[in-house]
């Protein structure tokens, strides 16, 4: 028994940066959720992960299949990007936004970022797992470093897209939801080119992106929260 403690030690710590943020999303509540609601939705997030992977999985045997070459940069929004946000942003709506769940404006942003905790969450556990290794060191490393870069993304690229799909349900604000989507799934996929490009350039695309879009966006992001809990009091 005592063998397996490191081991279930890693899938905690995974977790944790996803727990530190769902704390700060749930301070931003104006009147608080059920907690049922914020554990489903956040369990809920973790298993959307399997569709993400399906899709990607399922999309690159199709291109094989029918022998379509598609460059690494249209795979990165394809199979990133473009399934992940649909998929997280449908997920939401049917569990929050279409039902009585929402009812202030505030809850965007509460169910939003919460079900993109759970699939951060999820996805720092298959980091943490792939580079396994005992070091405990190095796999809180990995996770501040991810907490304060992939798990904001996260946030931001669900909170926008969902913001998006109210204004195209809820406010009948077409063009600005769509605006709102396709720049989330924009944002999102530039991201996993930085990434994906980091391999061959280093890391100076990372920070690039890191420094000129994502916090100007998360500072963004910030203020249109207090907007929205001003509205839901």
């Amino acid at each position: 028994m005592l063998y397996y403690i490191p081991f279930i030690l890693t899938i905690v710590l995974a977790y944790i940066p996803s727990f530190a943020w769902l704390g700060f999303v749930l301070s931003q509540d104006v009147h608080q959720e059920k907690v049922t609601d914020i554990v489903k939705s956040f369990i809920l997030g973790s298993f959307i992960a399997l569709p993400v992977i399906l899709f990607a999985v399922w999309g690159r045997e199709l291109l094989d299949i029918f022998m379509i070459e598609i460059s690494g940069t249209i795979r990165s929004f394809v199979f990133g990007a473009l399934s992940e946000e649909i998929i997280k942003g449908a997920f939401v709506y049917w569990f929050a936004i279409s039902t009585k769940r929402w009812d202030e404006p505030i809850d965007t942003f509460i169910y939003a970022s919460t079900l993109a905790l759970g699939f951060a969450g999820i996805e720092n556990l298959a980091y943490v797992l792939s580079y396994y290794n005992g070091d405990f060191i190095a796999i809180q490393q990995l996770l501040i470093l991810r907490a304060f870069t992939s798990v904001i993304i996260h946030i931001i690229s669900s909170f926008i897209f969902t913001y998006g799909l109210v204004f195209f349900f809820k406010y009948k604000s077409r063009a600005t939801g769509v605006f709102m989507m396709l720049g989330s799934i924009l944002f999102h996929g530039l991201w996993n080119l930085a990434i994906e490009l980091s391999r061959v350039t280093g890391n100076i695309l990372i920070v690039v992106f890191y420094f000129i879009i994502c916090l100007p966006l998360f500072i963004c992001m910030i203020l249109i929260v207090k907007h929205l809990r001003l509205k839901s009091e």
